[in-house]
C-alpha cells in the first residue's frame, strides 16, 4: 500500500510539472505571432491535417501489429482490435510518464492478462520483447540521423557532445540487452543477486520472467523478426510527418534536415519534464526548425498539428480506458467482460 508521504510527493511533483507546462506554454504564446501561425495552418490546409493525424495513427497501428504477432505466436487468440485498444490505452498512459517511450506497458499487461485470463508474466514477456524490437529500430534510426546531423550541420558544441553521448549510451544499453537476449544471459536476475537473501522472492519471479522472455524470443524467431520489421516501420512514418507537413507548405525538407528534426524531437519526447512535453516540445521545435531556416510561425503550426494528433489518439485511449474499466487497473481488478473471453487455457 502506498505511504502517505510518497503519495503526497507524487502529487507535488505532478503539480509542479503541470505548472511548468503552463508557464512554458504561456511564455511561448507571448512570443509567437499567432496571426502568422494561423496563416501557415490555413495554407497547409485540411489535407495536411488529415495526413499528419493519419501518419500518427499509422505509427500506433504498425506498433500494434508488431505486438499482436508476438501474442499470436504464443498461441493466444487475441483479436487485433483488442490489441489495438490496449496499445491506445498504453499510449495515453505514457503521456503522463517521464518518457513517451515507457510507462503504458503495465496497463497493456493488465488489460490483456485479465481480459483473456493469461498469466501476466507471460504477457509481460511479449511486451518486453516488443519493446526490444522497437528499441532496435529506434537505435538504428538514431545513429543514422545523429551521424547525418553532425556531418551536415555546424551545431553548437553542447548539441554535438550531448547527441553523441546520448547516442553512445543508448547504443551500449541496446548492445547489452541484445547480448543478453542472444546469449541467454540472466541479466536482471543476475543483478538482483546483489540484494542477497532479501531479494530471493523477487529474484525467483524475475528468473521465471526471463524464461518467458526467452520462450517468446528464441522459440518464435520468425514472429520476432516480423515484429522487428513491423515495429521498425513506424520510424519511417515519424520521419514522414515533417516531410509531409512542409511539403504541403511548398518547403520540402532534405534528408539531413529530417535527420536533425528527428534527433532533436525524439530527445525532447524521451525525457519528459512536463506531461507530454507540453511547452518543452514546442520551444524545442522552434529552436530546431530555426537551425534549418524555418521560422517560429511554421514551427508552432507543426507543433499544433502534433498536439491535434495527440488529442485524437490520447483521447481515444482515455475513452477506451474508461470503457475497459481503468479503475480496475488502479485497484488491481479485472476489466469488464474478462470472464467471457479467453486467449488460452486458464492460468
Amino acid at each position: 500500500m502506498t505511504s502517505a508521504p510518497s503519495s503526497t510527493r507524487r502529487r507535488i511533483l505532478a503539480a509542479v510539472s503541470i505548472l511548468a507546462a503552463v508557464a512554458a506554454l504561456a511564455f511561448i504564446a507571448s512570443k509567437v505571432d499567432w496571426s502568422a501561425t494561423a496563416g501557415v495552418i490555413r495554407r497547409a490546409g485540411w489535407a495536411a491535417t488529415a495526413a499528419f493525424v493519419g501518419l500518427c495513427a499509422g505509427t500506433i497501428f504498425l506498433q500494434t501489429l508488431g505486438w499482436w504477432v508476438l501474442l499470436r505466436a504464443r498461441g493466444w487468440k487475441i483479436p487485433l482490435r483488442t490489441a489495438a485498444a490496449s496499445m491506445l490505452m498504453g499510449n495515453a498512459a505514457a503521456y503522463v510518464t517521464p518518457s513517451m517511450y515507457l510507462g503504458g506497458e503495465p496497463l497493456r499487461i493488465w488489460h490483456i492478462g485479465t481480459r483473456f485470463q493469461l498469466q501476466k508474466r507471460e504477457v509481460a514477456a511479449t511486451v518486453i520483447v516488443h519493446k526490444f524490437a522497437e528499441f532496435a529500430g529506434f537505435i538504428v534510426a538514431l545513429l543514422v540521423c545523429t551521424g547525418t546531423m553532425l556531418w551536415r550541420f555546424d551545431v553548437s558544441p553542447a548539441v554535438r557532445v550531448g547527441s553523441t553521448v546520448a547516442s553512445g549510451v543508448l547504443f551500449v544499453v541496446f548492445l547489452t540487452l541484445a547480448l543478453a537476449f542472444v546469449g541467454r544471459w540472466p541479466l536482471a536476475s543476475g543483478v538482483m543477486r546483489l540484494s542477497g537473501k532479501r531479494g530471493e522472492s523477487l529474484r525467483a519471479k524475475t528468473v521465471e520472467m526471463e524464461g518467458h522472455i526467452e520462450t517468446t524470443f528464441r522459440d518464435h524467431r520468425g514472429s520476432f523478426f516480423a515484429s522487428l520489421l513491423l515495429t521498425g516501420g513506424p520510424l519511417a512514418l515519424v520521419v514522414a510527418k515533417p516531410l509531409a507537413f512542409f511539403a504541403f507548405l511548398g518547403r520540402p525538407l532534405s534528408f539531413p534536415e529530417l535527420a536533425l528534426v528527428f534527433v532533436c524531437s525524439q530527445i525532447l519526447l524521451a525525457f519528459q519534464i512536463t506531461p507530454g512535453s507540453l511547452g518543452v516540445l514546442e520551444g524545442g521545435l522552434i529552436g530546431t526548425f530555426a537551425l534549418i531556416g524555418i521560422g517560429a510561425p511554421e514551427a508552432v503550426a507543426y507543433a499544433a498539428m502534433q498536439r491535434l494528433a495527440d488529442t485524437v489518439l490520447v483521447g481515444s485511449g482515455i475513452a477506451l480506458a474508461g470503457h475497459e474499466g481503468l479503475s480496475g487497473f488502479l485497484r488491481g481488478r479485472s476489466p469488464e467482460g474478462s470472464g467471457s473471453e479467453r486467449g488460452g487455457p486458464p492460468r
